[in-house]
C-alpha cells in the first residue's frame, strides 16, 4: 500500500512494490514522482525526514535530510536591528522587508538535502536498482502527468511571478497560461535530471555540474549558498524517539523534527478522560486546543537544532512537566497564549508505505512555502526551498540562524504500535498544523476508537496563538460553546488545505490475516494505491 498526495505518485510507488521492491524503494519512487506531479510542495531543492520500520527485526530507524543554513549565515542576517550580510544585502528595516527576504529569493535558500537523503536510504536499505526505482518518475516527467486542482491553485497564486520568468514559465505553464486541472503537463527537464542522477549518483548533485548550476542560480538571486556547502552535505541516520499514549506506543524522528510538540500535547492530554466524550464537543476541542497552545509556547521557548541548542527534551516530556502544564489549563476558560513563535508554511507533502513483508515507511518532505523561494535552476528544472524562513529571524533564541544549523521543523512522520504490532503509518504536511492534525488523529484512533479511514475526514481545528481555527464543518453548538469559553474563533472553509493533507495506512489484524487500509486526505488530491 502507498498513500501520497497525487494518484500518479501513489501508483508509481505501487508499481515498485509490484516489481518486488520493498517499502524503502516504493517511498523513494513516490518521493521522486511527487517532485514531478506536485512540484509546488516538494522536490530536489528541498529536504525532509524519513522514518522506517523493519518487520523482521521489529526495529525503526530515522533519517534526517532537512535543509541547513549555508556556512556564511549569521544570527543577525534577518534581524531588524542587525547589520545584515556585508556585500549581499542590508538588514531589513521593516517587517515587510524581512518577510520578503526570508521567504523569496536566494537569501531564503537553505542547503538542499533531499537527494542525499533519498539516495542514502536506497543505498542502505533499498532492494531494486536505482534505475528501476527512478523509472516511474522519469516516465511521468517524459510522458506527462495529470494536473491536480492543488497544482492549478498554487500556480494561480504566483502566476505573475511565473510569467515574468521564461524558464519557470516553460516548466510550470502551458504557453504562458496555467494548465487547467485534468490537463496533461510534461517535465522533460526533470526527466533529464533524474537520468543524470541515476547514471552519476549523488556526487553529481552535490559536487558536479548540477551543484555548480544550483549555486550559481542561488547566488544570482542574492543568496549565499556555495559549493563547499553542497560538498559538505551528509545524512544523519539515528534512533527514533518514542513515547506512550494510553495503551499505544508512538515512534517518530528525533529533533529537529516536530515530534517533541506532538508528544508533549499528548502527554498533557493523557491526564484527561477524553474517551468519555466520543467525537468533537466544546469540552474536547477546548482541552486539546489549550494543551496545544502550551506545547507551542514551549516549542518557541526551548526548541531548536539539538546540535547547537541545549533542548531540554526529557524535561518537556516528563510527567512532572506535562502535569504542570495540565494544571495551568482552566477546563472552563481559554487562557492567553504567551508566545506566537514562528509560523511555517502549509505546503510540504507526506508519503505512507507498507510492503508485503510488513516493512513500513513514513516520509515527510518539503520546499517550505508553495514554490519555495521561487529561485529556479533552469538547466535542471529544480525549484529551491525557502527553509531559512523557518528560523527565528532575531538572534539569541534557540531557533535563531547559525551557520550549518537546521531550523526547528514541524514535520513528524509517525508510527503507532499496539502491543508491539504496527497499527498505523501516518503523517501530514501543514506547518504548525502538522502537530494538531496528528494529535487529533491519534485521539480519534486511541481514545474514541474511530478508524483512521473515518477520522481523516473529520472536521479539524488548530490553536497555536490566541486564535482557534476551525473548519466550517465543526457543529455550530461546538463553536458557540468554545466562544463561551473565551476562544477567539476563525472559521475556515470545509476541507480547507490550511489543515494539511494527512496520508495514513491502518493495519487491521496480524500476520497473514492482516488487512491494510490506506486513506488519502480529501483536503488534497491524493490517493491510496495498493496490491
Amino acid at each position: 500500500m502507498v498513500v501520497a498526495a497525487h494518484p500518479q505518485a501513489a501508483q508509481a510507488g505501487a508499481q515498485i512494490l509490484a516489481e518486488g521492491g520493498n517499502a524503502i524503494d516504493a517511498a523513494i519512487a513516490t518521493a521522486f514522482a511527487l517532485a514531478v506531479v506536485e512540484p509546488e510542495a516538494s522536490g530536489l531543492g528541498g529536504g525532509g525526514f524519513l522514518l522506517s520500520y523493519d518487520s523482521s527485526t521489529q526495529s525503526c530507524i530515522s533519517m534526517d535530510y532537512r535543509e541547513t543554513a549555508p556556512s556564511q549565515s549569521t544570527d543577525a542576517m534577518f534581524s531588524l536591528t542587525g547589520p545584515g550580510l556585508p556585500d549581499r544585502w542590508n538588514a531589513p528595516q521593516t517587517e515587510a522587508q524581512r518577510d520578503a527576504l526570508t521567504k523569496y529569493g536566494g537569501q531564503a535558500v537553505g542547503v538542499p538535502r533531499m537527494v542525499a537523503g533519498l539516495l542514502r536510504a536506497h543505498e542502505l536499505y533499498g532492494r531494486l536498482p536505482l534505475a528501476d526505482v527512478l523509472e516511474p518518475a522519469i516516465r511521468l516527467a517524459e510522458d506527462g502527468f495529470t494536473v491536480s486542482d492543488a497544482f492549478y491553485s498554487a500556480v494561480l497564486n504566483i502566476y505573475d511571478v511565473l510569467i515574468a520568468d521564461d524558464a519557470m514559465a516553460a516548466a510550470f505553464l502551458n504557453d504562458y497560461l496555467p494548465y487547467e486541472p485534468g490537463e496533461t503537463a510534461r517535465r522533460p527537464d526533470l526527466a533529464a535530471t533524474f537520468r543524470r542522477i541515476e547514471s552519476l549518483g549523488v556526487d553529481e548533485f552535490y559536487r558536479g555540474d548540477m551543484a555548480a548550476d544550483i549555486v550559481r542560480a542561488v547566488q544570482d538571486a542574492g543568496g549565499i549558498l556555495n559549493l563547499q556547502d553542497m560538498r559538505d552535505v551528509d545524512v544523519v541516520v539515528s534512533e527514533p524517539i518514542a513515547t506512550t499514549y494510553r495503551d499505544v506506543r508512538l515512534v517518530a524522528p528525533p529533533l529537529p523534527a516536530g515530534s517533541i510538540t506532538v508528544f508533549e500535547i499528548l502527554g498533557i492530554l493523557e491526564g484527561y478522560e477524553l474517551g468519555v466524550q466520543t467525537g468533537l464537543t466544546a469540552d474536547s476541542v477546548h482541552l486539546i486546543a489549550e494543551a496545544a497552545k502550551r506545547a507551542f509556547a514551549d516549542r518557541a521557548a526551548f526548541v531548536g537544532d539539538p546540535l547547537s541548542t541545549d533542548v531540554p527534551f526529557e524535561m518537556l516530556l516528563s510527567p512532572q512537566w506535562t502535569a504542570m502544564r495540565r494544571d495551568s489549563i482552566d477546563i472552563h476558560q481559554a487562557t492567553p497564549f504567551p508566545d506566537a513563535g514562528v509560523l511555517e508554511s502549509s505546503s510540504t507533502t507526506h508519503i505512507s508505505v507498507i510492503d508485503a513483508e510488513g516493512n513500513a515507511v513514513s516520509l515527510t518532505q518539503s520546499i517550505s512555502l508553495f514554490f519555495g523561494s521561487r529561485v529556479f535552476v533552469p538547466e535542471w528544472g529544480i525549484l529551491m526551498n525557502n527553509t531559512m524562513a523557518d528560523f527565528d529571524p532575531e538572534p539569541g533564541g534557540p531557533n535563531s540562524v547559525a551557520a550549518g544549523k537546521i531550523p526547528a521543523s514541524s514535520m513528524c512522520p509517525l508510527f503507532v504500535f499496539e502491543s508491539d504490532r504496527l497499527r498505523a503509518v501516518l503523517g501530514t504536511p501543514g506547518g504548525m498544523r502538522i502537530a494538531s492534525t496528528l494529535v487529533e488523529l491519534v485521539v480519534q484512533l486511541v481514545d474514541w476508537n474511530i478508524p483512521l479511514s473515518v477520522a481523516i475526514s473529520a472536521p479539524r481545528f488548530h490553536s497555536e496563538t490566541d486564535t482557534l481555527y476551525v473548519e466550517a464543518r465543526v457543529p455550530d453548538n461546538v463553536i458557540s460553546g468554545l466562544e463561551a469559553r473565551g476562544h477567539r474563533i476563525e472559521v475556515k472553509s470545509p476541507f480547507d488545505l490550511f489543515f494539511g493533507g494527512a496520508h495514513v495506512i491502518e493495519i487491521l489484524g496480524d500476520g497473514t490475516d492482516a488487512v491494510y487500509v490506506g486513506v488519502a486526505d480529501p483536503r488534497r488530491a491524493g490517493q491510496a494505491a495498493g496490491l
